[in-house]
């Protein structure tokens, strides 16, 4: 099975070094969304008015598979 990488960076950068054993593109695709809900959920009031955010999903040579921006403002 490839092994695909899910690299972040939200003000910091957090490299995936150790990867996800998926079947497939659109499994890491799939993955990449339910990943970013997840830490979107856990980490919310972290989330506004913080700038983008981005998940970068590679697969084991490097190549890119998707990837995901997310930004939220909220009036002052």
């Amino acid at each position: 099975m490839p092994r695909y990488f899910y690299h972040v960076q939200d003000g910091s950068n957090f490299v995936d070094e150790d990867g996800t054993e998926l079947s497939g593109v659109e499994e890491a695709r799939t993955q990449a969304v339910i990943a970013a809900g997840e830490a979107l959920k856990d980490h919310a009031a972290k989330f506004w008015n913080s700038g983008d955010w981005f998940m970068n999903v590679v697969d084991e040579n490097g190549g890119p598979v998707c990837s995901l921006r997310f930004s939220a403002e909220h009036p002052a």
